[in-house]
Parts: C-alpha cells; sequence; structure tokens
C-alpha cells in the first residue's frame, strides 16, 4: 500500500539570539545603533541527531547621512540533512526622528540559492527521481518597519515576500509535486526597566506567522548587570526553553552564547541546541550621537 501527503513546515532558520541581531529578521533595523555592527552567528541544532540543521550567517549594518539611513548586508548558509541553503541579501532604512523615537521603513532584496544532493541518501535502489545535485535559484525581497528609542522598541516585517519554487522533480508534472516558499510575517518588541543603578531588566517577544502554520511565538527576558553581562532566559511555543546571554568585553567586542532545551519527542534523542555569536561595533568618522538611539536593542 502506498500514499501521500503534503507537509507543511517552517521554512527560514530561527535563531535564539535574535534579540542581539535583529537584521535577521527586520530590514528596517539596519543602521539603527549609528554605528557599525558586525555580527557573525553560528547555530547547531539538536546535537547528536544526524543531519539536523545547522545556521552560520554573517551579518553587518552601519548609519550614514547624519544618521537618516542605514544599509546593512548579511549571509547566511542553513542546512538540513542533504539540503544546503545560501543566502545573501542587502538592507535599506529610511530613518525619521519621532517625539517617541526613531521610526524606520525598511526594503531589502536578495536571493537564495539551494542544492540539493540526493547522492548523499542511502537508497535501496536507483530512483531516477533522485539523481544528481540539483540547483534553484530563488531572488526575493522584503520589507519592515522599526520604531525605537532607548526605553523600547517594536518592529514588524515581511522580510521574503515572493513566494518561489524551491522544489520540484523534473520527471513529474503534477504541480502538487512542489515545494514552495511561503511568505513569514514577523512582529518583535521588548522595553528596558531599570531596577537600580547596577540592574536592568529586559523582556521582549517575538511572533511570526506563516500560512497554514500555527502561529509561532518566543518571549524572552534579560537581566542586564552593570551593563556589562546580559543574562536571560527563552522560551518558544513549541516547548523550547533556553539560557542566553551577552558579555560586553569592552567597547567594541562582544560575545553570547544560547542553549536551548527540547521538551518534545525530539529530546529522546538530542541534547539540546548550541548557539554562539561574536559581535564587533565601532564608531565611524561620519558618527553623530543622537539622544533617540537606542542602546540595548
Amino acid at each position: 500500500m502506498i500514499f501521500c501527503l503534503v507537509t507543511l513546515a517552517q521554512q527560514r532558520s530561527t535563531t535564539t539570539t535574535y534579540p542581539y541581531n535583529g537584521l535577521l529578521i527586520n530590514p528596517a533595523y539596519a543602521g539603527s545603533l549609528n554605528l557599525l555592527s558586525v555580527i557573525a552567528v553560528h547555530r547547531k541544532q539538536w546535537i547528536n541527531v544526524e543531519g539536523a540543521p545547522t545556521y552560520t550567517a554573517l551579518s553587518a549594518n552601519s548609519s550614514f547621512a547624519s544618521n537618516r539611513i542605514g544599509f546593512g548586508v548579511f549571509a547566511s548558509k542553513a542546512s538540513q540533512s542533504i539540503t544546503d541553503d545560501y543566502s545573501l541579501y542587502g538592507s535599506y532604512a529610511y530613518k525619521i526622528n519621532t517625539k517617541i523615537g526613531i521610526l524606520a521603513m525598511g526594503l531589502q532584496g536578495g536571493f537564495n540559492q539551494r542544492t540539493t544532493d540526493y547522492e548523499k541518501l542511502n537508497l535501496l535502489s536507483t530512483d531516477p527521481l533522485m539523481q544528481g545535485a540539483p540547483t534553484r535559484f530563488s531572488p526575493n525581497f522584503g520589507t519592515g518597519i522599526y520604531l525605537a528609542n532607548p526605553v523600547y522598541y517594536i518592529g514588524a516585517s515581511v522580510p521574503y515576500i515572493l513566494e518561489n519554487i524551491i522544489l520540484q522533480n523534473s520527471e513529474l508534472t503534477n504541480s502538487d509535486n512542489l515545494s514552495i516558499e511561503k511568505r513569514h510575517y514577523y512582529l518583535s518588541g521588548g522595553f528596558i526597566y531599570s531596577i537600580n543603578d547596577h540592574l536592568k531588566i529586559s523582556p521582549g517577544f517575538l511572533l511570526k506567522a506563516q500560512e497554514a502554520i500555527p502561529l509561532s511565538w518566543n518571549a524572552n527576558i534579560n537581566l542586564i548587570v552593570d551593563e556589562i553581562a546580559y543574562i536571560g532566559l527563552n522560551y518558544r511555543n513549541v516547548g523550547d526553553f533556553g539560557i542566553l546571554g551577552q558579555l560586553i568585553l569592552n567597547e567594541n567586542l562582544r560575545v553570547g552564547y544560547a542553549y536551548d532545551i527540547n521538551t518534545s519527542d525530539v529530546r529522546i534523542n538530542a541534547s539540546g541546541s548550541h548557539e554562539i555569536f561574536i559581535n564587533y561595533r565601532i564608531k565611524l568618522k561620519n558618527y553623530k550621537k543622537d539622544p533617540q538611539c537606542p542602546v540595548y536593542f
């Protein structure tokens, strides 16, 4: 007996350290800090599971023209089993000073290149639909809006608007034999509350909606100690608990780490997910201080 099912799932990688790396989910974040910020992040999901997802990204963004505009760029590689997904995107943000903060409107454009190498499969017999390593090039673009000040931020974005075909077996003509990108809608926010001269707390959230997929959300809270150490907790509604944090080594360099614990049946074979990042920040020659500029986001 043979039967087929249509499967629906998340298509874009999710990081736990997104509160420290807003450009990966919102192009309007570009240039929000009014300095050059370069971040490298690596995520290894479900340790001990063969073919489990890994994600590596390098992003950079800065402001120009007296902080009126921001530019950003990021490159990433996401791997799951036999599929590698490379992406390269550039971002542009136009910023407006308002009474309640800096309002930025952003655009991004770029492409993904996906390769599925069927030769890595251990097939019992030759399958004509699983031969070689087909590659598909998929351009895309997105938009976002971001409002921030030294106390709070809120942003909304649709980073990838086009619904590209990302996998199709050329031997079949049935339109159901497709893997198609679906739009992701993000809403994020957070704020800072000062407890005393040494301690601050920073709660935050991320909502992610996708067609035909239940609403996904993250909630996190960070404790900021003496403006040097961030120590936080994260919860994802699929049952993931995580710890995260970052350490500010000096004016230019900070490092961070996150560890996720899965409470679903995956935990039987997986020992959790690790994520690390390094952030380098520097004030460029055209740096101009702005009292509305967010400090912690």
